[in-house]
């Protein structure tokens, strides 16, 4: 195929895909990005999901049964995943490509894509197919609205309703731009009651919350969806942060007057000036990361949790130079297992994250390994939910810094 070629065929494929996911059913989407990509000259592809825990990657479409899940770590599929760029190996006569599947920055999963030699030979096609998998990841966020099929793939195990209360008001997991990123990750992913993150990119600058509320039962998610919404109204109506902690306190105390409460710390980074200002309702204090080393806890005063009749609460403040990033934890992240076992420990965390940092890893692998660090130090087995959320002042950012 010569490149002009393969050129057309790949606005061709683009286009029928596009033309056709308009009135396509969602169970049909593998079906349509399989045949985009044959008139590409693939001879087969596949998609995989990653599961809520993020640790394996799960077949999607009417071919699942035929093909098998595998870990995310170990593999050259994961490893496309975790380092979100495409990962090309020879096969018999020709290659197979795996792609992350990336909606905007937030990981889906992957693409397993097979190119005989001759087609594969072309950057025309192969730049076509990694197209393919932008458009598909797109049409996954998209399509998934108007099923369950796409969930119930990414779920290995029963999900609690406090878990399905929670992950429903979640933003997506990722997001990157030339001034900011913020990423979360939040686990344990089928039994989490108590925590949740929240954040938006606004013409003022980006909005980041994370909330922790007492116990681990439905009434705490409850509560946590209150503190949430709550914080969210706030920002919508343009109320500030002190206006917004009086709001959520209130909401909270009404709904539940038996002294039930939230820890939560919320804020937002200015871009341009690098500045970050924020609330700490009881909740632990960012780790602060400059020149790619954590440096230390960001100088928190705290107010009382939400919930409480706390007033007047101190707003903190950071400058952030660019490259800058805080890292924003429940204290699940620290405490670990069972009671009685070793605590994973502030200082194991902090020092974990320097040594992630180094690895130059997309912002969401950072947190993926950070829980997953956690994880294994508890045995699988946490006391608490563990909530981490990154966020960064890009390299791009202008400004007084």
């Amino acid at each position: 195929m010569t490149s002009t070629r393969a050129k057309d065929a790949t606005g061709d494929a683009l286009a029928w895909l596009l033309q056709a996911s308009h009135q396509l059913a969602p169970t049909g989407l593998s079906d349509a990005v399989a045949e985009a990509l044959a008139r590409l000259g693939a001879r087969s592809s596949s998609l995989f999901l990653v599961d809520h825990d993020q640790r394996s990657l799960h077949p999607l479409g009417p071919g699942a049964a035929a093909l098998r899940s595998f870990d995310i770590d170990g593999t050259i599929g994961g490893r496309a995943f975790t380092l979100e760029r495409t990962v090309t190996v020879p096969t018999g006569g020709g290659v197979r490509m795996w792609l992350p599947l990336i909606d905007g920055t937030a990981r889906l999963g992957v693409m397993c894509v097979e190119l005989d030699g001759a087609t594969a030979g072309d950057a025309a096609i192969t730049s076509g197919v990694e197209r393919v998998a932008t458009l598909a990841a797109e049409l996954l966020v998209s399509k998934g609205q108007y099923t369950d099929a796409f969930e119930l793939v990414r779920r290995h195990q029963q999900m609690s309703l406090e878990a399905e209360l929670q992950r429903a008001n979640l933003p997506p997991g990722a997001l990157v731009t030339p001034e900011v990123t913020v990423a979360g990750i939040l686990l344990p992913a089928y039994e989490v009651a108590g925590d949740s993150f929240d954040y938006a990119l606004d013409a003022d600058g980006l909005h980041v919350a994370i909330v922790d509320s007492v116990g681990h039962e439905l009434r705490s998610s409850l509560i946590s969806h209150l503190v949430q919404g709550s914080l969210r109204n706030s920002r919508r109506s343009g109320i500030g942060l002190p206006g917004a902690y009086a709001a959520a306190d209130a909401a909270v105390a009404r709904v539940f007057p038996d002294l039930r409460f939230a820890t939560a710390a919320f804020g937002r980074l200015e871009p341009g000036s690098g500045r970050f200002r924020w609330v700490s309702a009881g909740h632990p204090p960012p780790l602060l990361v400059r020149g790619g080393k954590v440096v230390g806890e960001a100088p928190t005063v705290p107010v009382v949790p939400i919930g409480l009749g706390g007033e007047h609460p101190t707003v903190n403040e950071v400058v952030l130079d660019a490259g800058d990033a805080l890292l924003l934890y429940t204290d699940g992240a620290t405490e670990g297992g069972d009671r009685g076992a070793e605590r994973f420990g502030l200082d194991r965390l902090a020092d974990l994250l320097g040594r992630v940092l180094l690895a130059g890893l997309p912002p969401s692998e950072v947190l993926r390994r950070l829980v997953r660090a956690v994880l294994e130090h508890s045995a699988y087995v946490l006391r608490d939910d563990t909530t981490l959320v990154l966020v960064e002042r890009g390299s791009g950012a202008e400004g007084e810094g």
